[in-house]
């Protein structure tokens, strides 16, 4: 890899790889030439989005229920609850407020946004606080906070 680039995440050098390869192709109006790589991306575009979350939630929600110290959770229990619930909440009128009296959109698209982004990805954020060697309690508020 280059030397700058060592430090980006594959989660976000993907995300922007293929948002990269969306907005190429169909700027430059390749779709037809693309052949059978065009037929797959445009095959994965068309799945319902219901087929993969109730294919994919399950195992995620397994393997990262399957990785938590138990010992550990006990003790971090009643601030998971907290972070998942009053602290999810709070930040999602939060960030709603925000967005409707600094930007002007209306509250319920606001409030959608604002749900959206104050949700954790527990993936990349257990993932970099383990190569980080952050302590095991940390870890698992976070992995317990999103499941």
């Amino acid at each position: 890899t280059h030397p700058k680039l060592h430090g980006v995440q594959h989660t976000v050098a993907l995300f922007v790889l293929g948002v990269g390869y969306s907005v190429l192709h169909y700027a430059l109006g390749l779709e037809e030439q693309l052949g059978p790589m065009w037929e797959s991306y445009r095959m994965w575009m068309g799945i319902d989005p219901h087929l993969l979350l109730f294919t994919m939630l399950p195992i995620l929600l397994t393997g990262d229920a399957m990785t938590i110290d138990t010992a550990v959770a006990r003790r971090v229990a009643s601030q998971c609850i907290y972070l998942a619930g009053p602290g999810v909440m709070f930040c999602s009128f939060a960030s709603a407020f925000f967005l409707k009296f600094y930007l002007g959109w209306e509250f319920l698209l606001s409030l959608t946004v604002g749900s959206i982004l104050s949700a954790t990805d527990p993936v990349a954020v257990v993932s970099l606080l383990k190569q980080l060697g952050a302590a095991p309690s940390l870890t698992v508020q976070i992995a317990g906070e999103s499941l």
